[in-house]
């Protein structure tokens, strides 16, 4: 008795499947095959969790003997040397895995390679790679999803559909393609079997962030991964992507045919394709003709100007988050591109992965930006407990600092190392506070966390600001983020300077600037205490004015 393979085995599943069948005389019809799949996706999951966790735990402990080794070596270049060594080891090591896995590991991958300003530069310079384009899928299995999804043949749809793959991500790939009314444009089909992948990996991600936090307390990323868990699964829905495309564009004005003369002051001139159909996985997009935003070469050719490029993606960003509250949690450098023809604006792409602030989160983000930028510590602990950000400890000269440097200027690449130095000198020195407030011993502060609760909006908040300080040095630009965003800041508080919460009489900034000589009063007073020349303000509120007793130190008279 002869058994024939039939197409179910045929198609990429394991040879071993094909002799227990022979064995058995097992022909395999589609209750079984059902039983089969799963039982084989279940122990690919296994084996994926496997490899993370074994490769997680070989490269801490590789650092960690690097750290008992270098006590050893009195040579500052010996130590520099082996650092070097052992980091571009195990970036090679993540690289190489990553590309393996797919997946959720490209996207944080990607997420890694732009930031140059925090991460040692074989890292940057290996992951980097995942920003090219993936393997593809066969041709056939996008094209039965495309069929699935929207229930037409690809005849009926398409007049042209390249085969070839415009770029494959972690999640779908993207062809170009020609619509029956000779509409040019792009079809994004998600991955046939990501979700599953997607949701595991999620799963092994957390694991391994509480597993640092346990080893690493000072590394605790829980927040953040916490609040990935939550969005990331909306990628997986394109219809969601296609909606979140629609609003961003209209937000925008991209629709908005206005002369420059006609425009307020943050309009933003950037370019995002219209949608002209989804489905859960698959969006048709309209065509835009561009170049990827990190083909340095390409951009020079044609003279683009690299500093207002990016200028203009910071203040996109600016309006998302301050003025619409509505912006794209994922700007990495696969996620634009740039026009061909002039002035070569930008162009945004994948409205997958957004965030939704609601006013008051907005008006807190903006009270912290303005704060920052006239170092008010006041107004700024007030923005924070507006947010629901909550210290457990107040220091709030640590908490300026804080961020001073998350939003500090972008430097260019070449100067990340200093950047990096500056940083890591920045966080000891705000640790060595917190343990002389908290009278904690070396190894007691290593497990303490300052901060009490940390809301999921900063967390994506903070990953956008991140992933646009790592754009700007991997573009070698520099970018002056307070004084960007500060005008969209201030049209949400409505020209005020920082108004605190109206229950809480002791901020400085409790209530709105009512004219001219109080704006200047107040700018005088900042002024004053940032050269050192106030002890203390007294403030007393009266129906219509307020009034300042100020204690100025001798020599300011």
């Amino acid at each position: 008795m002869t058994v024939t393979r039939t197409a179910p085995f045929s198609n990429g599943q394991p040879e071993f499947l094909f002799h227990v069948a022979v064995l058995f005389d097992f022909r395999p019809g589609i209750q079984h095959l059902f039983w089969v799949r799963n039982l084989m996706a279940w122990g690919n999951i296994y084996k994926r969790r496997m490899k993370v966790f074994s490769m997680a735990l070989l490269i801490y402990l590789d650092y960690k003997a690097l750290q008992q080794r270098e006590k050893w070596i009195s040579s500052k270049s010996k130590k520099a040397a082996l650092w070097q060594k052992t980091h571009e080891r195990n970036a090679k090591r993540v690289r190489d895995l990553m590309i393996e896995l797919e997946g959720l590991w490209v996207k944080l991958g990607q997420y890694l390679s732009t930031r140059a300003d925090v991460l040692p530069g074989a890292y940057i310079s290996l992951l980097k790679q995942l920003q090219d384009s993936l393997p593809p899928r066969p041709l056939q299995e996008v094209c039965c999803t495309i069929e699935k999804e929207l229930g037409k043949s690809m005849e009926d749809l398409f007049s042209e559909f390249v085969k070839a793959p415009l770029a494959t991500a972690s999640i779908a790939q993207v062809h170009r393609a020609t619509l029956r009314n000779g509409q040019e444009v792009v079809v994004k089909v998600q991955h046939d079997g990501v979700k599953r992948v997607i949701l595991e990996d999620l799963k092994n991600a957390k694991s391994i962030i509480e597993w640092i936090a346990w080893a690493e307390p000072q590394y605790d990323f829980n927040p953040m991964i916490d609040e990935w868990c939550r969005e990331a699964p909306k990628e997986l829905d394109f219809n969601i992507e296609a909606e979140n495309t629609r609003r961003v564009y209209r937000n925008l004005g991209c629709n908005n045919k206005l002369d420059n003369n006609n425009r307020d002051a943050n309009h933003v001139d950037v370019l995002i394709p219209e949608v002209i159909q989804s489905a859960d996985k698959v969006i048709i997009l309209e065509y835009m003709d561009g170049i990827r935003l990190n083909d340095l070469e390409s951009l020079e050719a044609l003279g683009v100007n690299k500093q207002k490029l990016v200028e203009e993606i910071t203040r996109a960003y600016a309006h998302q988050i301050y003025v619409d509250g509505f912006f794209n949690g994922d700007p990495h450098p696969g996620n634009f591109l740039v026009s061909k023809d002039p002035p070569h604006r930008p162009i945004l792409l994948d409205f997958g992965l957004t965030k939704s602030l609601p006013s008051s989160t907005k008006q807190a983000l903006a009270k912290m930006l303005l704060a920052s930028a006239e170092g008010d510590h006041v107004a700024l602990l007030s923005a924070f407990a507006e947010m629901g950000l909550k210290f457990r400890v107040d220091l709030p000269e640590q908490a300026m600092e804080v961020t001073t440097i998350f939003f500090r200027t972008t430097t260019p690449a070449s100067e990340a190392v200093e950047t990096r130095k500056s940083f890591h000198k920045q966080r000891d020195k705000n640790m060595k506070a917190f343990q002389e407030k908290m009278k904690l011993d070396q190894k007691e502060v290593k497990r303490f966390n300052p901060v009490d609760a940390f809301p999921g909006d900063i967390v994506i908040f903070s990953r956008v600001l991140n992933l646009l300080r790592g754009l700007s040095s991997t573009m070698n630009v520099r970018i002056v983020y307070l004084d960007i965003m500060r005008p969209f800041a201030e049209s949400v508080l409505g020209g005020s300077i920082c108004k605190g919460p109206a229950v809480n009489g002791q901020w400085i900034h409790g209530m709105p600037v009512h004219s001219n000589v109080e704006t200047k009063l107040r700018k005088l007073l900042m002024d004053l205490r940032s050269d050192d020349k106030i002890l203390g303000i007294q403030i007393h509120q009266a129906s219509v004015f307020l009034a300042f007793s100020v204690s100025l130190l001798p020599h300011a008279c």
